[in-house]
């Protein structure tokens, strides 16, 4: 049993560790954290609402960026290894298929986990800039900003002189600079606010980019079962279509799903995104229930059983060449 938590810990770190030397992911990485904290000046015309407008679209780029984070990764980490025979190599071991999957699936969720993280906490940032009437409190997007390019400073700096991989210092550092943005941020507390930790923040935002998360773990699970035997092209179009089906299952298919099989089959296989797009439940002074959050992770986990458990069943009778 000890032999296998260290091969699937093994497997997993060398999964995540894979995944953050991916070139595509810092850059779709710091794309999205960039354009979060750009939204409070690219958003002009806000009528008043500009924390919704700011919140809202800093949701939307971290569901759409996770989903190409999850399907690049997943298609790096195991098509790749399989078309290289890099796979073929480690099965040759005493180490099961089934775990071998697994543990790459999990040092993927592990970096997505933490890109979510990231995002979770630029969203805060960005939110916290339109919050100051009639003016822009730049203790929110300003500590972020100079995070993204202290990260990538400090990694170029490193590179020239330790000659340690770029890409994956710049990733870590990103993580590690926006949290300490984060952290800045929240013990500076505006005139006139209480001088708690993050009394600025609008905390209500973490279960909405919470279950944003746990939809994009689901796609991330889907993509690595299609990247069993499909590179990333295919893999993303298929997991865009997915996600654009899941979005309107309840229209096109929910409301005839009483009088046609087809209908019902297809509205119970696809996954139901607006059971974790609850951002219109924010509007005004609403709140998201972490006991509705509990709920949502039953559902999502059920599903990533059953995606999983298909991708293992699939892997298993894929062949593998050296």
């Amino acid at each position: 049993m000890r032999h296998q938590i260290r091969q699937f810990a093994s497997v997993a770190g060398l999964a995540a560790l894979e995944t953050l030397r991916q070139p595509v992911f810092l850059l779709a990485a710091t794309t999205c954290l960039a354009m979060i904290a750009l939204l409070p000046v690219a958003i002009t015309h806000t009528l008043g609402e500009a924390e919704k407008m700011v919140r809202d679209s800093a949701l939307a780029l971290q569901f759409v960026f996770g989903l190409v984070l999850g399907a690049y990764a997943a298609c790096a980490s195991l098509t790749h290894e399989i078309r290289r025979g890099t796979a073929a190599t480690v099965l040759t071991k005493p180490i099961s298929r089934s775990l071998f999957f697994l543990a790459k699936f999990t040092g993927i969720l592990l970096i997505i986990a933490g890109f979510s993280a990231t995002a979770i906490m630029a969203t805060l940032l960005s939110v916290r800039t339109t919050l100051a009437h009639y003016g822009f409190d730049w203790w929110g997007a300003g500590p972020l900003l100079a995070a993204i390019l202290l990260a990538h400073l400090l990694a170029g700096i490193r590179n020239f002189f330790s000659q340690r991989p770029f890409v994956s210092s710049a990733s870590v550092l990103l993580a590690a600079a926006v949290t300490t943005a984060f952290v800045v941020s929240g013990l500076h507390a505006p005139a006139g606010a209480p001088e708690a930790f993050g009394a600025a923040f609008s905390w209500r935002i973490v279960p909405a980019g919470v279950l944003v998360a746990m939809a994009v773990s689901v796609l991330t699970a889907l993509a690595m079962t299609l990247a069993i035997r499909l590179d990333i092209v295919p893999t993303l179009s298929i997991c865009s279509f997915v996600f654009m089906a899941g979005l309107v299952s309840d229209y096109v298919f929910g409301r005839h799903a009483a009088d046609h099989n087809l209908a019902l089959v297809l509205h119970r296989i696809l996954p139901n995104w607006q059971h974790f797009w609850m951002a219109d439940a924010l509007s005004g002074r609403g709140t998201i229930p972490w006991t509705y959050v509990a709920a949502a992770s039953g559902y999502a986990l059920l599903y990533l059983a059953g995606v999983l458990c298909l991708g293992m069943l699939v892997f298993r009778n894929t062949e593998v060449r050296a």
